[in-house]
């Protein structure tokens, strides 16, 4: 550290001038305007016979004052395990704990300079309706994806919202609303850069990601679908619809940064190890790190230990991270 301030010290003297490092993601400086109720797309819903179209919505959150030159950009989705949730106020407490909303993540990175989308996506109670052919060689397997031991979580959810446990039909619609999220935040992802210049996005500079089942809609866009995004922030988020081994060996890899807490879900834990094993087998740019004491659901402010044992809180390891992989 000595060294360096000497040789910065120097450096001035004989009128070379270092460029500081930006600070403008870093710190939060800016107001925030907020745009709700932008229609991205449609999505059709609905059983045989009654298929209807609906729009697909997201609010934006845009820095006031951050300047005329495109900047870096930030998608996320909520979580929900497919069924449930809100792009505006998704939150829920377990085991003591709360988990901070997508939009409330979109708000702080705004105010970091981060132009936020917060989106929303066709759930399975809806009977989504996709595009996307169920024997796409891409794809998981579906009966083996849905089977009961991989779906625990889901029918816990459904018991919450008084649905009836799983069957072989309600698997089918579950495995078609895990893809329906994917094919919606595509139509985000196309929706926010035909309109970059209007909300000043850098198309080179688009993040993705999001929370539980929004964190894997965001893996399976950049990891088994292949769009071209610059990274995927995973919190508490899986491998689960496309199958990565294959799609990961010939499609790109943006950087990933993957969030488990430490009593999360086993699914959760399981399949974070798998994707982090297949990035290292790669060589390809992937950072983990756990939140220890708590499970499925916390906060932004919740401390963070990374590979290293270094220590940040959530969002000041989402901020460096996105710092490092867009390059800012």
């Amino acid at each position: 550290m000595y060294q360096r301030i000497v040789l910065a010290a120097l450096l001035l003297q004989a009128g070379i001038v270092i460029a500081a490092p930006n600070d403008d993601f870093k710190s939060k400086q800016y107001e925030v305007t907020v745009e709700r109720n932008v229609v991205y797309g449609q999505g059709e819903i609905g059983e045989s016979g009654k298929v209807r179209s609906r729009p697909l919505l997201l609010d934006s959150y845009q820095p006031v004052g951050a300047g005329s030159k495109p900047a870096p950009t930030l998608l996320l989705a909520f979580g929900g395990a497919f069924h449930r949730g809100s792009r505006a106020a998704q939150s829920y407490v377990e085991d003591g704990a709360q988990n901070t909303p997508v939009a409330e993540y979109c708000h702080e990175f705004a105010r970091r300079g981060f132009n936020c989308f917060a989106i929303d996506y066709r759930l399975v109670p809806e009977y989504p309706v996709i595009v996307t052919p169920l024997d796409d060689p891409r794809l998981m397997p579906w009966q083996d994806a849905t089977a009961p031991l991989a779906t625990g979580r889901i029918d816990f959810v459904r018991e919450k919202m008084g649905l009836p446990l799983l069957n072989d039909a309600s698997r089918l619609m579950l495995w078609q609303g895990i893809l329906a999220a994917a094919e919606d935040m595509q139509k985000a992802l196309t929706f926010v850069r035909t309109h970059a210049g209007e909300y000043n996005v850098d198309p080179a500079r688009i993040a993705i990601g999001g929370f539980s089942s929004g964190a894997i809609t965001a893996i399976n866009v950049a990891y088994g679908a292949g769009d071209d995004v610059a990274a995927v922030v995973s919190l508490s988020g899986s491998s689960w619809g496309y199958d990565l081994l294959r799609t990961t060996q010939t499609g790109p890899t943006p950087p990933l940064l993957l969030i488990v807490g430490q009593n999360d879900l086993p699914g959760v834990r399981l399949g974070s190890a798998g994707m982090l094993q297949a990035f290292g087998q790669m060589q390809a740019d992937a950072e983990f790190a756990w939140v220890p004491g708590y499970g499925h659901f916390y906060p932004r402010g919740a401390v963070t230990l990374g590979a290293q044992s270094d220590k940040q809180s959530l969002e000041e390891r989402i901020t460096a991270f996105l710092h490092r992989a867009l390059a800012l």
